[in-house]
């Protein structure tokens, strides 16, 4: 999937760019974005429209109800086979990272479905305090791998990863994760059974839902997205394709949240 990186953004998406990091406090632009810059009118126009929200301590809290999860049949794995205690530290932080920011996006992306299906968030609820926005202090620079640079074994993971999810390309999290191709190589294997398993389906559903009910509950500030204000912007195939991103995160990033979680617990 075509996706502008952050060494490539310039002007306008380099400005975005930056403030996503600083808002969401995280020390990476994540792939819902890259994807979008691809129409940095509406990527601009968009993020403006949810911004505020994500400086609310409301959205802050329902982010947190999206967070920690009922998982029940998690494997375990002594990974200290595999690596010295000093970098699984490493890979904990790392999925600490995208274990604090997903929940996040699928808020975001949520929110953005729902304006563009004429279901604008009305913004009833009061704010309760501001968060302090910046990257926060401790989380690990992150660096992807890119699946044509990668290693034959590791980009034969990520094509996995990617064919199980019906992809056309792979998330963050996991192109992150693969810098530590063991680690990846066992937490996926496990991570593929689940994920054909009842329950991820059910926690999947049930997690989409409720990022639909707690942007039009907790957020505070209208989000009025509307795809016929980019008409003059956009063709109608280009703006149907901005529907389609959207549409897809929404779906995809409900699944990584569990995901993350998982593979957080596995570790632990």
């Amino acid at each position: 999937m075509p996706e502008v990186f952050e060494h490539q953004a310039y002007g306008l998406i380099k400005e975005v760019y930056e403030d996503i990091k600083y808002v969401l406090k995280v020390p990476i632009v994540n792939f819902i974005f890259r994807a979008l810059a691809h129409y940095p009118e509406f990527l601009s126009y968009a993020w403006q429209q949810v911004r505020p929200n994500m400086l609310a301590i409301n959205v802050e809290a329902a982010s947190n109800e999206l967070r920690f999860l009922n998982i029940t049949n998690i494997s375990r794995y002594d990974f200290t086979k595999k690596y010295p205690l000093v970098t699984l530290n490493k890979i904990k932080k790392m999925l600490s990272v995208f274990h604090y920011v997903n929940p996040k996006l699928v808020l975001i992306a949520s929110a953005w479905v729902e304006s563009i299906s004429n279901r604008p968030i009305i913004g009833k609820s009061n704010v309760t305090g501001m968060i302090q926005p910046g990257v926060i202090k401790g989380m690990p620079q992150i660096n992807l791998v890119h699946i044509p640079d990668a290693p034959y074994d590791t980009q034969q993971i990520l094509l996995d990863i990617a064919k199980e999810h019906h992809s056309f390309d792979v998330a963050s999290d996991f192109r992150a994760l693969a810098n530590y191709p063991q680690f990846l190589s066992v937490s996926w294997m496990h991570l593929k059974t689940y994920i054909r398993g009842d329950e991820y389906s059910v926690l999947k559903s049930k997690l989409l839902n409720a990022s639909v009910d707690l942007v039009h509950q907790k957020m505070p500030y209208p989000v009025t997205v509307k795809i016929e204000s980019l008409a003059n912007v956009y063709t109608s195939t280009q703006l149907s394709g901005i529907m389609g991103l959207l549409s897809m995160f929404q779906n995809f990033l409900s699944g990584l949240i569990l995901e993350v979680e998982y593979m957080r617990k596995m570790i632990q």
